[in-house]
């Protein structure tokens, strides 16, 4: 009551309303069937009613693959606050791009909740390991003897899950003494 008195044993009854909505903003408080009876003359001065962004946390969980594997989906947890009943997310995470043996970071990406949600995002690591590869060695003479010229053969395959052919140099070494230059594979 901002304006006049309401005489002893009178009282308001009823209540305020304000109008619909649920989405981030201002809506307006109104009168609603606020009254002080037939013998008042209410003057009602109405206000807003401020629907501020809910905050919510979402983490990302750390992923990784061996070199040459597609990605992992890439997922993620609400560890702050939740969703109200009826919303959900929309869009997805990124990772860094690369696809070299290493750590990439795992980034909020397309990830959003609405316009109604104030989302922190919380990254986590994407880790690529080498792949495992097999190497034999064959010989041209087994035994060989001295003086004799040798040729050597190495083979390098990938185990699995590594599908990808590797690749590089191989180097032979005799007592720890390099035979030749760098061979490619």
């Amino acid at each position: 009551l901002t304006g006049g008195a309401l005489v002893s044993g009178d009282s308001f009854t009823g209540s305020l309303t304000r109008s619909a909505g649920e989405s981030v903003g201002t809506v307006a408080i109104l009168q609603g069937t606020l009254s002080a009876g037939a013998n008042y003359n209410l003057t009602f001065v109405g206000a807003n009613l401020t629907i501020g962004q809910k905050a919510i946390t979402v983490t990302a969980d750390a992923k990784s693959k061996v070199y040459g594997d597609a990605d992992p989906a890439l997922t993620y947890q609400l560890t702050g606050g939740a969703l109200v009943s009826g919303d959900s997310f929309t869009g997805s995470l990124t990772r860094a791009a690369g696809e070299n043996v290493g750590t990439a970071a795992i980034q909020q990406g397309t990830l959003s909740a609405g316009a109604n949600y104030n989302l922190t995002f919380v990254g986590a690591n994407f880790t690529i390991s080498p792949a495992s590869s097999a190497t034999t060695v064959a010989s041209s003479m087994n035994p060989s003897t001295q003086g004799s010229n040798v040729t050597f053969t190495a083979s390098v395959t990938p185990l699995a899950p590594a599908i990808t052919t590797p690749t590089g140099n191989v180097q032979f070494y005799t007592n720890g003494v390099p035979l030749s230059d760098l061979v490619p594979l």
